[in-house]
């Protein structure tokens, strides 16, 4: 589990340290964490390994993150790097710049710059411009982002996103002309221009191999894009952690989804591993029904009932024989939870059962043709963190065309708009519905309104988790209904087991259950993806990776 925190929280707990006079103390534990990502993303340079001959570039803002970065540079410098800063600013971290020099560090400053005038500290300096500055970073075997951190917004402006506009746009033309390789790029904190709070991610950015970052994750680390942006991440402790409050975004790591996800004990029967009832399929789409009651059945589940036509329930049952099959409405049968909606579209009879769903006491995945439905049903009050809505952006947006009916949200919110901030718009439809919102992406991101133990600490409303490390592959037509029966079967085990999640901390307990149980079928979705190697994952077959998973020794 990765605890994420907001740029507020952590210089909160830093601040204490700073008053007491350990702020060197800290920026040093900060930049040999840097450092020694920065050594090893050098080495994947190197054809033996060795780091005397390589070079490196530091591009420094004026704030402690600059600080961080020449410290870094000047103990790469130590160990025979060849480096040189860039200064970004009308002054540096005096102190972490005097290190570097003394090293045999060059630093230059970056002409444009602030518009201000250099602080006496950097006038001797030698200036660069733009594209000289762009060439020392393409000659660079290591380019190093320390521009700006948490405490930063709105993204590059200046000299800075010229310069990072510069380098990408030649970056993306192939090669240096002397025949060497694109840099390795490690962000110092997080990459420069990311919001810290939201993960948004406006441009220009210089997309990084990987980030190292300081005393905890920030938000930006696990949601998009700001993950997609940052590359792989190293949390170095600096001595803050044993002063940070509760955090803002909880990550689900594939080691947590094998530890909690629900096995069963010697004494459990069908009925408490958690019977589920499925309403998908049409004449239109019978496949969803097919996927999703198969992935139910190899995620675990104690009992699947499927209801629908006759047609469909055929199709189901060749598939998988252990399905229970009706025609009945949801009234009439007993399960501990419901899978409404893949597959659902022009089919008055299951329109009418999806509806049964939502307004059912039972807690329920809301998948696809259910959206509209359960959208439509919050004009007569909140449905509940029980009840799991599993929206995509587009499908999302559409939530917000209806919410904005009932005079709820306003008028419009673009896909576009909740690509570029994911995690605030799973927080937003989560608020106005009253639901647990699992929204679909790069990385998923799940929001719930929950209230007691699980509640979200001060100044949060929801309580926010994030799962990554899912295949590009499962950009695919009906990998959705494969992940809605996942959700399925672990959401009918914890509605019978309200703390079988505990394990992934106290906020899973009681009505946490629920976002935990969402988050938990995504992880799940996510190492099936991954189970057969890279390349497609025919949701038709991701069923069975998911039972490989499971079974792993």
């Amino acid at each position: 589990m990765i605890e994420a925190y907001t740029g507020a929280s952590i210089r909160a707990a830093e601040q204490p340290l700073l008053d007491e006079g350990h702020g060197d103390a800290l920026m040093r534990r900060a930049a040999r964490g840097l450092a020694r990502e920065c050594a090893a993303q050098l080495r994947l340079t190197s054809r033996d390994g060795a780091l005397a001959g390589s070079s490196a570039v530091v591009l420094v803002g004026p704030g402690n993150n600059g600080g961080d970065g020449l410290w870094a540079g000047s103990f790469l410098r130590r160990r025979g790097v060849t480096v040189t800063a860039v200064l970004t600013g009308s002054r540096a971290h005096e102190a972490g710049l005097w290190a570097l020099l003394a090293a045999g560090g060059t630093a230059l400053r970056l002409g444009g710059g602030t518009g201000e005038e250099p602080s006496a500290q950097l006038s001797g300096l030698r200036t660069v411009d733009v594209p000289d500055a762009v060439g020392l970073m393409s000659a660079a075997d290591l380019v190093v982002d320390a521009v700006l951190g948490t405490g930063a917004s709105g993204g590059l402006r200046g000299a800075p996103a010229e310069l990072v506009e510069a380098f990408t746009g030649r970056d993306r033309s192939g090669p240096a002309a002397d025949g060497r390789g694109t840099p390795r790029i490690v962000a110092c904190d997080l990459v420069s221009g990311l919001d810290a709070n939201t993960g948004e991610a406006p441009q220009p950015l210089l997309r990084a191999n990987a980030t190292v970052t300081f005393g905890a994750a920030k938000t930006a680390h696990v949601v998009a894009p700001g993950e997609q942006a940052g590359g792989a991440l190293t949390v170095v402790p600096i001595g803050i952690e044993d002063l940070l409050g509760a955090p803002a975004v909880h990550r689900v790591q594939g080691e947590d989804v094998l530890a909690a996800w629900p096995r069963p004990g010697a004494t459990d029967t069908k009925y408490t591993r958690g019977v589920l009832g499925v309403v998908a399929g049409a004449p239109s789409y019978p496949g969803a029904a097919i996927m999703c009651t198969q992935a139910a059945v190899q995620a675990g589940a104690g009992m699947v009932r499927f209801l629908g036509d006759s047609t469909a329930r055929g199709m189901v049952l060749a598939r998988s024989p252990e399905v229970v099959c009706s025609d009945d409405q949801p009234w009439d049968v007993h399960v501990q939870a419901w899978l409404a909606g893949p597959g659902v579209v022009g089919d008055e009879s299951q329109a009418a059962r999806v509806q049964a769903v939502i307004e059912a006491e039972e807690p329920a995945v809301l998948d696809a043709g259910a959206l509209d439905a359960a959208a439509r049903s919050v004009a007569d009050g909140p449905l509940g963190a029980h009840k799991v809505l599993t929206p995509h952006a587009g499908e999302l947006s559409q939530i917000f065309e209806w919410l904005a009916g009932f005079g709820l949200a306003r008028a419009t919110v673009e896909r576009t708009e909740i690509e570029a901030n994911p995690l605030h718009w799973a927080r937003e439809a989560a608020r106005l519905t009253g639901a647990t919102v699992l929204l679909k992406g790069a990385t998923t991101v799940v929001a719930s309104p929950v209230a007691g133990d699980a509640a979200p600490s001060a100044g949060q409303d929801c309580l926010c988790l994030s799962v990554g490390g899912a295949s590009p592959w499962l950009a695919t037509a009906g990998s959705g209904d494969t992940l809605a029966g996942i959700l399925g079967t672990v959401l009918a085990h914890v509605a019978e087991h309200p703390n079988a999640l505990a394990v992934l901390g106290p906020w899973a307990r009681g009505e946490g259950r629920w976002p935990a149980a969402a988050a938990l079928g995504a992880g799940l979705h996510a190492l099936a993806s991954r189970a057969g190697g890279e390349g497609p994952v025919p949701p038709s077959v991701l069923a069975e990776h998911v039972r490989a998973v499971l079974t792993r020794p």
